[in-house]
């Protein structure tokens, strides 16, 4: 870097880009008066090639002469005029270190390079505002135009030739001015990269602006140290060496015959620089706007709130296809028309996928089946996205309202998180606020299921894809989409403890072959479904499936709720304890304590009794363990299933083999 001081009267010359020359003047050495006084002695043996040069300097192809230049006050001068073993020479050294060090932490902080050095976009911003976009090309230029290193270094290379230094240096090594002019030249590079990397990862237009100063600071640091030591701040011996001759000795100008192409060779680099910025930041605004940062599969969990009127209004077209799904609501629910349903927030837990469209320019995702992980048919789904009128994200459903009036926000938002923008839901903090009749608090938890190793996979499975493959040996299953659910063989049968009633797993095959092998465990929201393994009459189900954070043992008889075996069946694919109204007396008999347990082994459970305004959202609820413990839970693992023999004729129809439905779609 290079700095203009007035000191005695004496004037100090930058070196700019817009000094570079178009003469092409004899190269010579001058004096510099110092405060009006004598000329310090010309280098020995330049005398006539000054004079050839003033005498000259108005007739080189009618050009003017342009003016001499003097070596730039930096501590990186002193690498080639102090001997290697003096004290300039090291606190040169130390400067070097020192902003070299600098520079190199900064851009550990703000790398967007993986493990190896390859680039990695998921260390990008998942995108950012406009007004912060603008300023990330408007600092490239202005980066640009506080940069000094790389023109210096270069125009202090092309006009000083070995010959011109040796003749004004003798006894100095050449070498070493290279190797200052060269330590420049990269001092720039790394600062234009480091400068990069601030604007890629910035978010904040403020953060843009004070972080490339910052850097631009860094990078003074050789003219800043160069100025204390002249002005005797560091030691007599540094201002002697700060001081000395060299430093006021004027060089001429180098008449190469070539000056045009020097000045188009400097303009390229400079041109060349701008290029590689802007296209790299094209790239990186390209990367952010197509969304490749965002998650494409979350599993997201709304905790344990409930909502016990939740306004439920379903148009007559999706009250079709719901009635067709539960018949049995056919006569207790009416289209069109305001419903107030109970809504436990935990149904809707699960995975989420983002869709191909975007809201507010943030990712919106949609609600997936519980049973399978893939898009809902005949159950409209919920959505989470960005709502720009209260600056939040959102759950909204739009079959559920807060009240009757419409949402000022328009965002019909049942829960919000706190005011933000940032783009990446993932980044979101995790307090949000609930609705249930009134504005609560509630902590929500979402997290990616996309992996990168093993570990993503909690060790129990491999990652493939970026999906989780999991494992299933040793006799232990793993399910989930991290293959975070453990299913040992040990459990997959577990008997009752008052009545020694068995419940045991069941599979399908996952290309809905009848003849293909049972593959695939039957599961809900990410949980194995337990059948009851017993004889029971023709059709009658019992069976225990989760939903969300709690267990549900479900008992009916399918000629009581207009069920035919098929669409119960379908409604098992399409299941969703909200829109199924599960935990309504005609299909639940007992529900467990809220758990995340990956079976209902250890779990309390409770039969229930009355319910309605005097009771809680569950109703009355009697403890089943044995002597009414605490903590004891009603079920032990039991172990595997030894036969198809030992499954009851119902629970063997159950294979799914049969089921109507065609690589996940539903069959008409």
């Amino acid at each position: 870097m290079s700095m203009v001081t007035d000191d005695s009267g004496v004037r100090m010359r930058s070196i700019l880009v817009s000094d570079f020359p178009d003469d092409k003047a004899e190269a010579a050495l001058s004096g510099v008066p110092l405060g009006g006084g004598d000329s310090p002695p010309t280098p020995s043996g330049n005398a006539d090639n000054i004079n050839n040069s003033n005498s000259n300097s108005g007739n080189d192809n009618g050009q003017v002469g342009a003016d001499p230049f003097e070596l730039p006050q930096s501590t990186h001068m002193l690498l080639f005029t102090q001997p290697a073993c003096s004290l300039p020479f090291a606190f040169a050294m130390g400067i070097l270190v020192l902003s070299m060090t600098c520079l190199q932490l900064a851009k550990e902080n703000v790398d967007i390079t993986d493990s190896i050095g390859n680039f990695a976009p998921q260390n990008l911003p998942a995108n950012v505002s406009i007004s912060v976009r603008l300023a990330q090309y408007l600092s490239i230029f202005i980066a640009l135009l506080m940069e000094e290193e790389i023109p210096t270094g270069l125009y202090l290379l092309r006009m000083i030739p070995r010959a011109s230094f040796h003749q004004t240096f003798p006894g100095k090594k050449y070498s070493k001015f290279v190797f200052s002019c060269v330590v420049r030249i990269w001092m720039g590079y790394i600062f234009l990269f480091n400068m990069f990397l601030v604007l890629a990862q910035a978010t904040g237009v403020i953060e843009i602006f004070y972080d490339v100063l910052a850097l631009q600071f860094v990078q003074q640091l050789d003219d800043i140290a160069f100025a204390l030591a002249k002005k005797d701040v560091l030691g007599k011996k540094m201002q002697r060496a700060c001081t000395a001759k060299c430093f006021q000795t004027e060089f001429q100008r180098q008449k190469f015959g070539r000056s045009k192409k020097l000045s188009i060779f400097l303009k390229a680099v400079y041109f060349l620089n701008l290029g590689l910025l802007l296209g790299g930041m094209v790239v990186v605004s390209w990367l952010q706007i197509i969304g490749t940062r965002y998650c494409d599969s979350i599993t997201v969990d709304f905790g344990n709130d409930v909502w016990e009127e939740a306004l439920v209004n379903m148009p007559s077209d999706q009250f079709e296809k719901w009635v067709g799904l539960y018949p049995y609501f056919n006569d207790t629910v009416t289209p069109d028309q305001y419903e107030k349903w109970t809504l436990v927030y935990s149904y809707f837990n699960g995975v989420y996928e983002r869709e191909n469209k975007t809201h507010a320019g943030r990712p919106v995702y949609r609600e997936m089946r519980k049973f399978d992980s893939t898009h809902y048919e005949l159950i409209v789904p919920a959505e989470i996205y960005y709502c720009k009128g209260i600056s939040a994200w959102v759950l909204t459903h739009e079959h559920i309202q807060k009240s009757k009036h419409l949402d000022e926000s328009g965002c019909n938002w049942l829960l919000r998180s706190q005011e933000t923008e940032e783009f990446d839901l993932l980044n979101v903090d995790t307090s949000w606020k609930i609705w249930m009749g009134v504005i609560g608090n509630t902590e929500v938890s979402y997290d990616c299921n996309e992996c990168s190793d093993e570990t993503d996979c909690n060790l129990n499975g491999q990652c493939v894809n970026e999906k989780c493959v999991c494992d299933s040996d040793d006799g232990v299953e793993f399910v989930g989409m991290r293959c975070e659910t453990q299913l040992k063989d040990s459990c997959r049968t577990i008997f009752r403890e008052r009545d020694n009633a068995a419940f045991s797993v069941s599979k399908y095959n996952s290309a809905y072959n009848p003849d293909g092998p049972l593959d695939t465990l039957l599961q809900q929201y990410g949980r194995p479904v337990y059948w009851y393994a017993g004889d029971d009459q023709d059709g009658v189900v019992n069976f225990m499936l989760f939903t969300g954070n709690r267990w549900f043992g479900q008992s009916f008889l399918l000629e009581d709720l207009n069920w035919t075996w098929e669409i119960f069946v379908i409604s098992i694919v399409e299941t969703h304890a909200f829109w199924g109204r599960n935990y309504d007396r005609l299909l639940t008999r007992f529900v467990s304590d809220e758990t995340k347990k990956d079976t209902p082994v250890g779990v309390d459970f409770y039969q229930i009794g009355k319910q309605g305004g005097q009771f809680g959202p569950f109703g009355e609820l009697s403890p089943m363990q044995l002597y009414n413990q605490t903590g004891r839970g009603i079920f032990r693992c039991g172990g595997p299933l030894s036969s198809q023999g030992n499954l009851s004729a119902l629970e063997r129809k159950l294979q799914l083999q049969n089921l109507p439905v065609n690589k996940g779609r539903i069959m008409p």
